[in-house]
């Protein structure tokens, strides 16, 4: 039997689902032609695609050349720096206000 539920964003399970999803967990898979098992090697290549996907979104950002030339610095691990960076700013609610405060007053 298929049950199709429409999920909203930010949509929490009901107790109903949430001991759906209990009983699940305790059963074993089955597999058919369809669903096959994966290989360690398959299993491990789409894990670390989930997370990847998970935790990343790739965007264009410009930068000074001043700051491209700090960044480069940093070697060839200056992207994780980078991204570091803007993950710490990001949770600075002072440095985000300062930072939009600054564009505000360029729109003026």
């Amino acid at each position: 039997m298929t049950v199709n539920v429409q999920i909203y964003k930010g949509q929490l399970p009901t107790e109903e689902q949430r001991m759906e999803i209990r009983e699940a967990a305790k059963r074993e898979p089955c597999y058919d032609e369809d669903a096959p098992e994966l290989s360690p090697e398959q299993m491990q290549r789409y894990r670390k695609a989930a997370i990847d996907k998970k935790a990343k979104a790739a965007v264009t950002l410009e930068f000074s050349k001043e700051n491209m030339d700090k960044a480069y610095s940093f070697g060839e691990e200056y992207r994780i720096v980078l991204s570091r960076l803007l993950e710490l700013a990001m949770n600075d609610q002072d440095l985000v206000r300062k930072a939009h405060a600054g564009i505000s007053a360029l729109k003026q």
